[in-house]
């Protein structure tokens, strides 16, 4: 994947000589993250399809990564291990919608604590990308904020078959934003 996206970035410097060398890295870390998540959806679909279990798949994917994406979280150091850790934990997450039903006191609950976490702790920096300014920081909480409260009630309208894998999703999120704030503190320490 590395030479490939090294093969567009040349071709693309060589037709465009005004970009400068940190405008082409940027590209090419970029494109890099681009294709390193469509290859990785992509797979977990094929997986999931094969399993009959593409349509939990999906809610997990629309309630776990607008959580992520703005909350931010643990990643891992490789392409590999975010590859395995992340199907992982889509099938820990599709187990639990799959085979549990939760009440309105425990979905409520869940809620309620996932946005608590979320205003507390959000946004968590990425070790590869970090959040310079304090204004791009508070944008990131709110949107956060805004983006876990529209799911929580989301939740409320999904076939209740489906209703523990999206709240589940929510919180998994919100454990992995926890797990990298925690893993950021350490590796400072360091």
């Amino acid at each position: 994947m590395d030479k490939l996206v090294s093969c567009i970035v040349r071709k693309i410097s060589q037709t465009n000589p005004e970009f400068s060398e940190l405008d082409v890295k940027k590209m090419e870390y970029g494109l890099l993250c681009f294709f390193d998540e469509i290859t990785k959806l992509i797979s977990f679909y094929i997986i999931f399809y094969l399993f009959s279990l593409q349509q939990y798949y999906l809610v997990t994917f629309m309630f776990f990564c607008p959580v992520r994406l703005f909350s931010g979280g643990y990643h891992a150091k490789t392409y590999w291990g975010c590859f395995i850790m992340s199907l992982l934990i889509f099938f820990m997450i599709i187990a639990i919608g799959k085979n549990f039903i939760f009440g309105n006191v425990v979905h409520i609950t869940i809620m309620f604590i996932s946005l608590l976490l979320i205003f507390i702790f959000s946004p968590v920096d990425n070790i590869n990308k970090r959040i310079k300014s304090n204004e791009r920081r508070l944008k990131l909480k709110y949107l956060s904020i805004l983006i876990t409260i529209t799911l929580c009630g989301l939740t409320y309208i999904l076939p209740i078959k489906y209703l523990a894998t999206g709240v589940t999703s929510i919180l998994a999120a919100v454990l992995m934003m926890l797990f990298g704030s925690l893993n950021n503190k350490l590796e400072s320490k360091y």
